[in-house]
């Protein structure tokens, strides 16, 4: 009988409350944050209550508190809904952003746009400003530095990163190789994502930055293996 009085004691359920409290503020995962938050405001409301004289006001903020969590914890689940991907944003999530959950990569491809364009369009030109940003989903694209091939883009790889991250003009010419299936952002586009949530523009950036450092350990490989052929 001790034991169940001391279940049933409000100051152990509130201590319970608080503990709960004291645990979602130490998760990573908001999901579950807002998840014990609502349990640990419900809990306090027994012991808020079955006071001499109830605590309106804890009873009220408690309230307010549990609104907000709801609130935010429904808006979570809406987020996380299962992202319909169409297919080359299926593929684009595949080769380059599936480090990220789906619902998480959404934003991303709704300033995205899509572009299929035949053999020997140029994407970018030598000496001129750019601010877009190309993902190459199927097909080539050469690099040429006064006329001569330097590097040769395959699926997987951003075009015009350095210029997209720079704001410098573009410093070779970009052209396609057969039919090119491509998804690029416009910096300008993508202001108001990077405005409401900055954490995407580090991102992007941090993808450019990673595909510039593989294409210079690329060059720098086929550079030693062409001293050592010759």
């Amino acid at each position: 009988m001790q034991i169940l009085d001391f279940f049933t004691d409000a100051t152990v359920v509130f201590f319970f409350a608080n503990s709960l409290y004291v645990i979602s503020y130490m998760l990573t995962s908001m999901l579950w944050l807002r998840v014990l938050a609502i349990i640990a405001a419900v809990s306090t409301f027994p012991y808020f209550y079955f006071q001499v004289e109830p605590l309106w006001s804890a009873l009220f903020w408690q309230s307010c508190f549990l609104a907000v969590n709801l609130v935010n914890l429904l808006i979570l689940f809406y987020s996380m809904r299962a992202a319909s991907f169409d297919e080359n944003e299926h593929l684009a999530y595949e080769i380059m952003f599936s480090d990220l959950k789906p619902h998480e990569a959404r934003p991303i491809f709704k300033y995205a746009k899509q572009e299929l364009v035949e053999t020997g369009h140029i994407l970018l030109k030598d000496g001129e400003k750019n601010r877009k940003l190309y993902l190459i989903l199927e097909g080539q694209c050469r690099i040429l530095k006064n006329g001569v091939e330097v590097a040769l883009l395959d699926k997987g790889n951003f075009v015009g990163e350095l210029s997209f991250i720079s704001g410098d003009v573009v410093s070779a010419d970009v052209v396609t190789v057969g039919n090119a299936n491509l998804m690029s952002w416009d910096k300008h586009d993508l202001a108001p994502l990077f405005k409401r949530q900055g954490l995407y523009e580090a991102y992007f950036y941090s993808l450019c930055s990673l595909d510039v450092a593989g294409k210079l350990r690329a060059m720098t490989a086929g550079h030693v293996a062409g001293q050592a052929a010759g």
